[in-house]
């Protein structure tokens, strides 16, 4: 009854929920959380009494969670119900074995106490009658057993020569099928000859085509073949002579490593420099830093001027540097987010020796890497990782992007002028500080390196491209304004945000405010110090492997038929071979049935019969031969019995033997009771043994098979709780959905509440004015509580709005709404006038 209760419950529920959410018009596109605890089931199912001892959870996740740790409980029980239906297979068996040997030590203990009851109570007398008798039966035993054996002996010699019979015989009886078989097909070929003669003729032209055919295919394989064989040997040759030519220049490179120290200090640039083209536009790029700062109207306006003239006198440069990898930071594989600090400072000077390559040409003070500049830039790019995570930022010039940060472009001002203060400069720089480049995704020192190097390249020769107006080479070749022999200073690190981004911060000396924070301390110039005795082992390895190359290719030079090409090439010219010796055998066939042919039909005829009379006693003959090949099978058969049977009478015979030479030796031996009554306690003791184990097994056993019962009986139980948990989540999820429905259809409520007033207030005329306006403030108010999803971009937009569906649902509602409160409002006016 409670069920049925429940369920008309639930049935009435629904039908008010869907009437109500057909009035108020919407229940698409807006979601609200209600916690499905909050809403009460006033009369919960009990199916069975299981259900209402079982604890049940108070909440949906409770429930999910309760049955999987059920789940989990039945698998593990399942598990040991399996190991101890293994356990009880196993220990029955082991039962089975110790009651056969219970029952065989049973029967010798008998034995034994037999036997020593038997002589404890003979006579001397009586002994010696019984050793004469045994000692009688052992010599007829001998002799029986000497004939047995040669019988035996005689059996298998005709065992063996029946087996060279039966074989003989199958040979021939091969051998006559095989002749039936060709006589059958010169049957059937003269029967086609006499009713197909045109057939046969069709199929030895036919024959003749694939002949041909095959032959040309073998004489293109046999081509093939001697071009495969030139290919093969100038490959061959070619890679001799590239790894000869590798082994000098690796030979050369130990002798040159073995000529100098063990170690040595690299330069950290390797070969690498930056050279200006002439003519390079330095007076253009100063009075363009003169004209204001980047991007003023002054700024843009004189570069405007001078655009194409400096990119004349600059672009060239571009083809006149390239970057050339240092072997030794090849494998100095990096994370751009933790460079070490002395990878950094490695990479700092990199840079610097690279812009002082540009500024020692056009008469600028170099710059100079230092602790403090170092540390800015570290801070720099470490803020930018923890702020914009893999996205790189895009800011539009005086817009605030989602982290509340503003910039240019790639460029976050508020990182740059925040971690300017921390180290002790000046907010506000007039260049910004920062360079930021972009060209390379390895992650590798000589990777890093490359990039710097484009970077700064691109930014001296090509600034003009994707919209910039040389800002950055003027930030590079920049100096003090009011002292251009100032030092200027220059940090450098990398991120990996969006990519592997090269982070400049280039400044005058005279940008720093608080000289006990910025340390000016100049990072020294060295290079990379290199321990070559691995280099050389290396190289010495090389040269052994390419040396054992040399060998194996000049070894293949001398014989390249072993090689894989020049195999595959033969073994399709052995295969056309063999088709083509197939098919001429086949056309040489034809070509003789084709000459029969001009023969008389009568001369076929006669040819035919004499063909089936040979087909006739061939198969007679083989019906022969197997009859007899059956009977000699069935006779070896007996044979091969009457072998066993001597074999096993000669063992028993034999076993038969050594049981008389024990008893004779037992009742010759003076202690022979002693030994008895040894025999006896022995088997005595086994059988005990064996009754103790069978005991133990047995009670385990026992012990097996209630723990299966129980088992059996928790798994039960278990399996019948899971069903009334599953069923238990089914219903929260239930009330969950339905808690949330009128959780928003209540909110929704209360804002057609809110605006129907202004519906009245638009009066009669304007309805449908009135209407439209109340559907876009709900959608509206709506979209406020939506979920917004945010995206790095342009100006770091985020985006929110209704679907289509829920402004519908909404303008139905209120329809309906604006239809019964206008309704109401006429009335309140008619009732005034009165």
């Amino acid at each position: 009854m409670e069920q049925e209760n429940s369920r008309t419950k639930h049935v009435k529920n629904t039908i008010a929920l869907t009437s109500t959410i057909a009035l108020l018009g919407t229940s698409v596109g807006v979601s609200h959380q209600v916690k499905a605890d909050d809403t009460k089931s006033g009369d919960a199912n009990t199916s069975n009494t299981s259900e209402a001892t079982l604890a049940k959870p108070e909440t949906l996740e409770e429930a999910v969670l309760a049955v999987k740790t059920t789940e989990e409980t039945l698998s593990e029980q399942k598990q040991q119900l399996a190991e101890t239906n293994t356990n009880i297979a196993e220990t029955e068996g082991e039962i089975a074995k110790l009651e056969t040997a219970k029952e065989e030590q049973t029967a010798e203990l008998a034995k034994a106490e037999e036997l020593l009851e038997t002589y404890s109570s003979m006579s001397e007398e009586d002994l010696a009658k019984s050793i004469e008798k045994h000692e009688t039966e052992l010599e007829a035993t001998n002799t029986e057993l000497e004939k047995a054996t040669t019988e035996s002996q005689v059996q298998a010699e005709a065992v063996a020569k029946q087996q060279e019979t039966i074989a003989a015989e199958a040979t021939k009886a091969d051998q006559l099928a095989t002749q039936l078989t060709a006589a059958e097909q010169k049957v059937s070929d003269l029967n086609t000859m006499i009713s197909q003669p045109e057939a046969i003729v069709s199929e030895a032209q036919a024959a003749k085509e694939e002949v041909k055919r095959i032959s040309d295919d073998l004489a293109k394989a046999t081509a093939n073949l001697a071009t495969v064989k030139d290919t093969v040997h100038s490959q061959l040759t070619s890679d001799l002579a590239a790894n000869k030519a590798a082994l000098a220049a690796k030979e050369a490179e130990l002798q040159r490593l073995q000529d100098g120290t063990a170690t040595a200090q690299l330069n950290v640039a390797g070969s690498n420099k930056l050279v200006l083209p002439e003519g390079y536009p330095i007076e253009e790029i100063k009075k363009l830093a003169a004209s204001g700062y980047i991007g003023t109207a002054a700024y843009n306006q004189y570069y405007q001027a001078v655009k194409d003239t400096m990119i004349a006198k600059a672009e060239p440069g571009a083809a006149m540097n390239q970057y050339v990898d240092i072997p030794e930071d090849l494998n100095r594989v990096v994370d751009p987010d933790n460079l070490p600090e002395d990878i950094q400072n490695e990479l700092a000077q990199f840079a610097a020796q690279m812009i002082n390559d540009v500024r020692k040409q056009l008469g600028l003070v170099p710059v100079t890497v230092t602790v403090g500049s170092q540390e800015f830039a570290r801070l720099l790019t470490k803020s930018y990782k923890a702020t914009h995570q893999n996205t790189r930022p895009s800011f539009v010039y005086g817009q605030v992007d989602a982290s509340g940060h503003r910039g240019v472009g790639p460029h976050d001002q508020t990182i740059i002028e925040e971690s300017a203060v921390k180290v002790g400069l000046r907010q506000k720089d007039d260049n910004m500080y920062e360079n930021l480049g972009a060209f390379n995704e390895v992650h590798t020192v000589n990777g890093i390196k490359r990039g710097i190097y484009d970077s700064i390249k691109y930014m001296l020769f090509t600034d003009h491209l994707h919209g910039n107006t040389y800002g950055h080479a003027v930030n590079f070749l920049r100096v003090d304004k009011t002292d251009p022999n100032a030092p200027v200073y220059l940090g450098f690190s990398t991120s990996n945000v969006g990519s592997l981004n090269e982070h400049f911060v280039i400044f005058p000396a005279s940008d720093i405010v608080d000289a006990n924070r910025f340390s000016t301390t100049e990072i020294p110039k060295s290079g990379q110090l290199i321990d070559r005795s691995a280099r050389i082992q290396a190289l010495t390895n090389d040269i052994a492997s390419i040396k054992g190359k040399i060998a194996s290719l000049e070894s293949r030079l001398a014989d390249p038929s072993s090689e894989a090409e020049v195999t595959a090439a033969q073994a399709k010219i052995s295969h056309l071979q063999s088709q083509l010796d197939a098919a001429q055998a086949k056309s040489n066939k034809l070509d003789q049935q084709v000459e029969q042919l001009a023969n008389t039909k009568d001369s076929l005829r006669t040819q035919l019969l004499a063909a089936k009379e040979e087909q006739a006693q061939l198969k007679a003959d083989l019906d022969k031969a197997l009859a007899l090949l059956a009977s000699s099978k069935a006779t070896l058969h007996k044979l091969e019995a009457a072998m066993e049977e001597a074999k096993a009478r000669v063992t028993g015979l034999a076993s038969q033997k050594a049981q008389l030479e024990d008893l004779l030796a037992f009742e010759k031996n003076p202690n022979r009771i002693e030994l008895a009554q040894e025999k006896v306690a022995a088997a005595k003791k086994a059988l005990a043994d064996t009754e103790d184990k069978l005991l133990a097994a047995q009670a385990s056993l026992s012990d097996l098979q209630a723990q299966r019962a129980r088992l059996q009986l928790s798994i039960a139980t278990i399996e019948q709780q899971l069903v009334l948990l599953k069923n238990l989540v089914q219903e929260k999820q239930r009330l969950r959905l339905e808690a949330e429905r009128l959780n928003s259809m209540s909110e929704t409520r209360q804002l057609l509440n809110q605006l129907a007033p202004q519906a009245a207030k638009a009066g009669v005329g304007s309805e449908l004015v009135a209407t439209g306006l109340l559907v876009s403030k709900v959608a509206s108010a709506i979209a406020k509580q939506s979920p917004t999803s945010h995206s790095y971009g342009a100006g770091a937009a985020s985006h929110a709005a209704v679907d289509d569906n829920t402004q519908r649902a909404v303008q139905a509602g209120m329809v309906m709404l604006a239809a019964a409160g206008l309704a109401t409002v006429k009335l309140k006016k008619g009732s005034k006038k009165c």
